[in-house]
């Protein structure tokens, strides 16, 4: 109970000050705008203006939540280390692995309600252009979720031993390796007998599937999406968080930050 409390706390602490970043409240507007911008462009469109409007805004809200998540989250723990203001929290009874739970249980939060009033925003932009809010638009909208979750881990699995600007490059080369690893599958079974297919077997291997969470054009043209694949989709995310938070819990436990 008190290794809850203790979690909770940090994760209170790292919340409220990710609510507060000037970043997040910047790339928020500019989400919002980009939505705006879909719905002028949907009213000058001939036909069908609901297709623009689910097509900009929900790849708006993705892109600038998995934004928000690598920008503030790539200083997560590094300012803390570097400011030296981690010594008397660590000092505390409070166990490293308490703190980076915490840290990614408050930041996580706080990236997600953003994510989540700039999907509600959107539906705003739906009622705007008597679109209808499909079944299709909400499991994207959740599907996407996960996504963003994703890139907070990594973001957060950098900053636990790496300086910002490299956990962004890291961050950013792994979401747009993320975003294209169907592609290296496919180039895969095309080329069985490449010298380099043990490597980019192992770089699949390591990779996030963002492909699992990209069902936009599903949502956008109304085509079915089946409940057993979102379902699959949402264990293998959870899965992967947990393998990068184990991750650096391991590595910030074995770093000297005195």
């Amino acid at each position: 109970m008190e290794a809850l409390n203790r979690i909770i706390a940090v994760g209170l602490t790292t919340f409220r000050e990710t609510i507060r970043n000037r970043v997040l409240i910047h790339l928020l507007g500019f989400a919002v705008a980009m939505m705006a911008v879909g719905w002028v462009v949907s009213n000058w469109s001939l036909g069908e203006p609901e297709r623009i409007v689910a097509d900009i805004g929900l790849s708006v809200a993705v892109f600038a939540g998995c934004a928000i998540a690598l920008f503030s989250g790539v200083a997560l723990v590094w300012g803390e280390v570097e400011r030296r203001t981690i010594l008397p929290i660590l000092a505390k009874p409070l166990r490293r692995s308490e703190y980076i739970t915490g840290k990614f249980l408050g930041f996580s939060t706080a990236v997600a309600i953003v994510y989540l009033g700039m999907n509600a925003i959107l539906l705003l932009f739906f009622l705007a252009v008597a679109a209808p809010v499909t079944g299709g638009v909400i499991t994207a909208m959740f599907l996407g979720l996960w996504e963003v979750l994703i890139v907070v881990a990594l973001a957060l699995l950098f900053s636990s031993f790496s300086t910002p600007t490299l956990s962004a490059l890291y961050t950013a080369m792994i979401f747009i390796a993320g975003r294209f690893s169907g592609d290296i599958l496919i180039y895969i079974e095309a080329n069985p007998l490449a010298r380099a297919k043990p490597l980019l077997e192992a770089i699949y291997a390591l990779l996030p599937r963002l492909t699992y969470f990209d069902v936009r054009l599903e949502a956008v043209y109304g085509l079915p999406i089946e409940a057993g694949e979102t379902l699959l989709s949402s264990i293998y995310a959870a899965a992967y968080i947990f393998v990068l938070l184990v991750a650096a819990i391991w590595i910030f436990r074995s770093r000297d930050v005195a």
